[in-house]
């Protein structure tokens, strides 16, 4: 069903994982699709195989922080296609080294705290920026904000990622409030452990059923599960939920701390 003909989104962060299975999932259903990312041959290789089988689809390269990529790249879009519906920010520092260096607060790093910042949270905030224009005017629009578990719960480490995405959570809430008037939704992905073949290979297997005993269903989730949550929330079928955030995690923040423990005795 192509329930997003004539319509066109943007992606960013959709080079691979998340991202790159909504690219595929919207175009597949009609929409004409930008798939920005900061690495131009990832961003490309989603590209060919949406035009591979009849879709509609530009690759952007672009650094997400930096505010003359970001109006480059909603220009492009705009100009390609003629029009924006779909904004999904998806982009966010999520490479190993640097989360392995995002600690407490105590021995942060202040460099690191301020690109996480910028890309995380700074990067949304400048995409919906340059975006509401053209939605303002065309009556519409759907922006779609990647968030976490991380930005709803405390924890010991990743304080500087933690923080962004509830950052995010709330950016999205402002947004929704701000525009909704002109016809604009925003809502926002609380994403829990998404594995792809790239995650499974790296995390031990007993790391990965730790995270599975934490979850209320019986599988981990996949990119395609959040892809599909992103197709839903940009829909017209959604056209009632705004300053929402929903949770994509298998209802992993969904119950006690303890559940795990007493579930397992």
């Amino acid at each position: 069903m192509k329930k997003f003909k004539g319509k066109s989104a943007l992606i960013i962060g959709a080079g691979t994982g998340i991202g790159a299975q909504t690219a595929r999932l919207l175009a597949s259903q009609g929409a004409s699709v930008a798939v920005g990312d900061l690495a131009a041959d990832a961003a490309q290789a989603v590209v060919d195989e949406i035009l591979s089988v009849g879709g509609k689809a530009i690759a952007l390269s672009l650094d997400v922080s930096q505010e003359s990529d970001v109006s480059a790249a909603v220009t492009e879009t705009v100009e390609t296609f003629g029009r924006l519906d779909i904004l999904h920010n998806n982009a966010a520092i999520t490479s190993r080294d640097v989360l392995d260096q995002d600690t407490d607060v105590l021995n942060m790093d202040v460099d690191l705290w301020d690109r996480t910042m910028a890309v995380n949270l700074r990067g949304p905030m400048l995409a919906a920026k340059h975006a509401l224009p053209q939605m303002i005017a065309q009556g519409s629009g759907s922006i779609i904000n990647t968030a976490s578990g991380k930005g709803i719960q405390g924890d010991l480490d990743r304080t500087a990622y933690g923080t962004s995405k509830g950052g995010l959570i709330t950016l999205t809430r402002y947004l929704a409030t701000q525009y909704g008037k002109s016809g604009i939704r925003a809502n926002a992905l609380i994403v829990g452990l998404v594995v792809s073949e790239a995650l499974r290979a790296a995390f031990p297997a007993d790391r990965l059923a730790f995270f599975e005993s934490h979850h209320l269903t019986p599988q981990l989730g996949t990119p395609m599960d959040v892809a599909q949550a992103v197709a839903f929330l940009a829909s017209d079928e959604a056209s009632f939920i705004t300053g929402h955030a929903l949770a994509v995690d298998g209802g992993f923040t969904a119950h006690s701390p303890v559940f795990a423990g007493i579930s397992a005795a």
